[in-house]
């Protein structure tokens, strides 16, 4: 099935180290190419869905339903897998705002062919804090890069798995080498490991595992 919907282009990265604190981050940028605006500290809670038989994941697709602290209502998101090389990450990204406990139109349309949707259940829940800065090149923002400090469970499970994550997303028709370039001046402060994984990926390996990292 053809879609249109938006395209999500981004590096991600395994974290370490803990991530820099933000007047570090904020001094990296001056007098150099990239400038970095502290923009947010924020938690939000993903909770990805599917049915009994992993229709989906089996698709390639993950169906995410995200509420931000605070927040009036939740996001709905649907990712296809496309295309991985190392830290680059390039998929299709639909969303839309839930109105009540309904699927928003686009997204239910965007999942029909995959899955029932009385069949879907939560499959997995992230607990997700943020911290969010704005990357700007002469003044143009270029680009997002986000500290994602990580809590996944399954549900009804007291277990959990813990990973710390760095994203560096794409804001319009910037390319790969803006943040690469990006990416290469934030690890003068912190020790980035490129991470083929989705944040779904790595969550629902840990728990498999059963470590806690």
């Amino acid at each position: 099935m053809e879609s249109d919907a938006p395209v999500e282009r981004e590096l991600k990265f395994s974290l370490v180290d803990p991530p820099p604190a933000p007047a570090d981050l904020v001094a990296l940028g001056r007098g150099g190419p990239y400038a970095f605006v502290e923009a947010s500290a924020a938690l939000h809670v993903d909770t990805y869905y599917d049915d009994d038989a992993g229709s989906l994941r089996r698709a390639g697709v993950a169906l995410r339903r995200r509420r931000r602290a605070g927040a009036a209502e939740a996001i709905a998101t649907v990712k296809t897998a496309g295309r991985v090389d190392g830290a680059w990450h390039q998929r299709e990204e639909l969303e839309a705002p839930m109105r009540g406990g309904d699927w928003p139109v686009p997204v239910a349309r965007r999942l029909a062919e995959h899955v029932a949707l009385w069949q879907l259940r939560p499959r997995l829940e992230l607990e997700v804090e943020r911290s969010a800065y704005r990357v700007t090149h002469a003044g143009r923002p270029v680009a997002t890069l986000a500290f994602d400090r990580v809590s996944a469970r399954l549900p009804g499970s007291e277990r959990s798995a813990h990973f710390d994550e760095a994203e560096i997303e794409a804001v319009g028709d910037v390319d790969f080498g803006v943040l690469r370039g990006v990416a290469e001046l934030v690890e003068g402060l912190v020790r980035l490991t490129p991470s083929p994984a989705t944040k779904l990926e790595r969550a629902a390996a840990v728990l498999e595992l059963g470590a806690v990292l």
